[in-house]
């Protein structure tokens, strides 16, 4: 399988890395607010930020993250929740991300294949029938046959999406959003499984 490698040696604080590198660099005021307190180990006041911009999931994995001591017996539930909360910021990022590719594609000449590499770019596999999906991407046939056994993968849907798309489909728009959503999704699925295998590496260990 193409699988990130975590070390079966990783720490909690190499945790709380992994964790910081996924979210990044602030985008807005209230993440820097957010960060600032986190780094000064303030809990109450980065929930706060976080309970004053609910849609914001950079505030809210940092909300649980400034808990996330070794000595806390809730230690697990709050790496879970954090986990989750940066695998929805990916998400979003990614869709944000998708959204402004396919408004300059749709602009192009070439709308369509622009808008497809665009989306591409976002189906990073993990696995080998990830790849294989990805060398059958434009055989329908092929990539029915692979979701059969691997029912609820979105890079595969992403994918049969995609195969649809041509200019002169009726619900062209329609697909593009819909393989756009899915990647997002699987964007999604990778970050949560990278961050739940660190985590049960440092736990387990």
């Amino acid at each position: 399988m193409v699988q990130a490698a975590v070390s079966t040696n990783i720490t909690l604080e190499a945790v709380i890395d992994l964790f910081l590198e996924k979210l990044g660099e602030p985008t807005n005021e209230w993440q820097r607010q957010a960060l600032e307190e986190y780094k000064k180990g303030d809990a109450k006041a980065v929930k706060k930020i976080y309970a004053s911009h609910l849609r914001d999931f950079y505030s809210k994995c940092l909300g649980f993250l400034v808990s996330a001591t070794s000595t806390n017996p809730n230690l697990r539930k709050i790496l879970a929740a954090a986990a989750n909360a940066v695998a929805d910021y990916a998400q979003v990022k990614a869709l944000d991300e998708i959204s402004s590719g396919n408004t300059i594609a749709f602009e192009s000449v070439d709308s369509v294949g622009n808008a497809i590499e665009n989306i591409l770019k976002f189906l990073k596999p993990r696995t080998d029938y990830h790849q294989l999906a990805l060398a059958s991407r434009t055989n329908y046939d092929a990539l029915k046959e692979l979701e059969k056994e691997n029912p609820e993968d979105h890079l595969i849907k992403a994918l049969l999406y995609l195969t649809k798309a041509t200019p002169d489909s009726p619900v062209l728009y329609t697909i593009i959003a819909e393989a756009a959503a899915t990647a997002a999704l699987h964007t999604r699925n990778l970050e949560h499984q990278e961050i739940s295998d660190a985590i049960d590496a440092a736990l387990n260990s």
